[in-house]
């Protein structure tokens, strides 16, 4: 790590290096005292290597984990006995991808009288979908931060969040189909669906 200019380091090996540090503390408990001497000296020099790196790295991610790791250097029980590193509340979980598709299926070929009605659908079908998105993802980051207390969703909003990918499965089968009364009916049941549920986790 000593060896990488400042300039380019990384948020990633930041924070692994970041890991490493916090995954040592078990072996602290009974170094010689060589060992704490040639590990506080390598501390001391990642203190002033961090400091460079937070002055000067390209990455801003890099520089804010920069400042973590000098304070976690500054108590490290490795090299300066008694002490305890800081307290680093782990990041909340983040929600992944929707369980849906946020763009409308390929139709083929469509008749010349249902073009028009084709193209208002697909246009409709991304556009819904997108709002759905947002609002399904907003869902999963307050079902996330409520299981991490204990608590869940109320059943409404968490049936909610489930039919939209039912809802948009049957919307982008309707549109393969050329059934241009069931996508629109699927459509718009997603878009009623997005309302009632982003009253509660918002838009």
């Amino acid at each position: 790590m000593l060896a990488l200019p400042p300039a380019n380091a990384s948020a990633h090996e930041m924070e692994r290096l970041e890991r490493y540090l916090y995954f040592g503390v078990p072996y602290c408990g009974a170094l010689a005292a060589n060992v704490y001497a040639a590990n506080q000296a390598v501390a001391r020099s990642m203190a002033t290597y961090l400091t460079s790196v937070n002055t000067s790295a390209t990455d801003p991610q890099a520089r804010i984990v920069a400042l973590r790791l000098a304070s976690a250097f500054s108590a490290f029980p490795c090299a300066f006995p008694g002490r305890q590193l800081p307290v680093i509340a782990a990041p909340p979980p983040q929600p992944g991808d929707p369980p849906f598709a946020l763009k409308a299926p390929d139709l083929g070929k469509v008749e010349d009288k249902d073009q028009e009605t084709a193209a208002d659908l697909l246009v409709r079908y991304d556009t819904d979908a997108a709002r759905c998105a947002t609002t399904w993802k907003n869902g999963e980051t307050l079902r996330l931060s409520l299981v991490a207390k204990g608590m869940t969703l109320n059943t409404q909003t968490a049936a909610g969040m489930g039919r939209f990918q039912l809802l948009f499965e049957q919307a982008a089968a309707a549109l393969r189909d050329h059934n241009w009364e069931e996508a629109l009916s699927n459509l718009q049941a997603a878009a009623g669906t997005q309302q009632k549920v982003a009253a509660t986790v918002g838009h």
